[in-house]
């Protein structure tokens, strides 16, 4: 009696998913799971607005009806800044995953910055998509492209662009002094380096035959030297070119580590 109770559990248990169908299934659970997440962090944020007082509510308000007229300018005709994404098979699947949060963080930088960015984002197919997408890929006003960033440039140069693309490198040997949009296309290496293998970007630069250029902020870094995260970077180029001060432009981009409403809220505490 028992051996039949079993083998009809057995018979009754549902059937094995294929590879392929436990991918879809994986994805789907992922994505899900990053809506969870974005809905509690805006839960978080409006109950933060809620309590604050009358003129804080007012200057975040202003910002955000902002946010969708500079997220449509950046794309139209901000900075160019293009995200090299070939760097995946280097990285883990997490690795991967905390690329993507970056990127996505680049939106809310952008809703905010002065000089908003025109964001590039190249080589996005595969792995590096799936994690794009679940961080809502499809609503962001961006350029991304399934092409290499060798293919592009080349693609540039047959439409008769003549901006000079530079790629951003800690182990470039010259410092990038200015910040021109009209001129230059900025290239940003996207990888999480959790080893801090070296260089990587310059090596990449190289074999591009293009110029490479390190930010000028090493004596403003206070402890262990790291790699900065592509978002900040991003951050940094938009309020050098807003300030003319590297200074400045490093330490105000750390600011986008706390949610505008955190910030307003500090901002007028301090004021009281």
């Amino acid at each position: 009696m028992q051996e039949q109770q079993i083998q009809e559990g057995l018979e009754q248990k549902k059937p094995k998913l294929t590879r392929d169908e436990k991918k879809v299934l994986k994805y789907q659970k992922a994505k899900l799971r990053a809506k969870i997440m974005r809905k509690k962090i805006a839960k978080k944020v409006k109950q933060k607005v809620n309590i604050m007082n009358q003129e804080a509510k007012e200057k975040y308000s202003e910002i955000k009806h902002l946010a969708k007229n500079n997220l449509q300018l950046g794309y139209e005709s901000g900075i160019p800044i293009y995200i090299d994404l070939e760097y995946d098979i280097l990285m883990t699947d997490r690795e991967i995953r905390s690329l993507a949060l970056q990127i996505a963080h680049i939106q809310g930088i952008n809703k905010e910055i002065k000089f908003p960015i025109q964001l590039h984002l190249t080589n996005v197919k595969g792995i590096q998509k799936n994690e794009l997408e679940k961080q809502g890929l499809q609503k962001w006003p961006v350029h991304h492209y399934e092409l290499g960033l060798q293919d592009l440039i080349q693609e540039s140069l047959e439409k008769g662009i003549q901006k000079e693309f530079i790629y951003l490198s800690p182990d470039a040997d010259t410092y990038l002094e200015s910040v021109d949009p009209e001129q230059c296309i900025y290239i940003v290496g996207g990888f999480v380096d959790r080893q801090v293998q070296k260089f990587m970007s310059l090596n990449k630069a190289n074999t591009l035959q293009i110029c490479s250029k390190k930010l000028p902020i090493e004596s403003f870094i206070k402890g262990a030297k790291r790699p900065l995260n592509i978002d900040r970077v991003v951050a940094i180029l938009s309020l050098f070119y807003q300030h003319k001060d590297w200074k400045v432009a490093y330490e105000q981009s750390d600011n986008f580590n706390i949610s505008l409403a955190e910030r307003i809220t500090r901002e007028h505490q301090k004021q009281e």
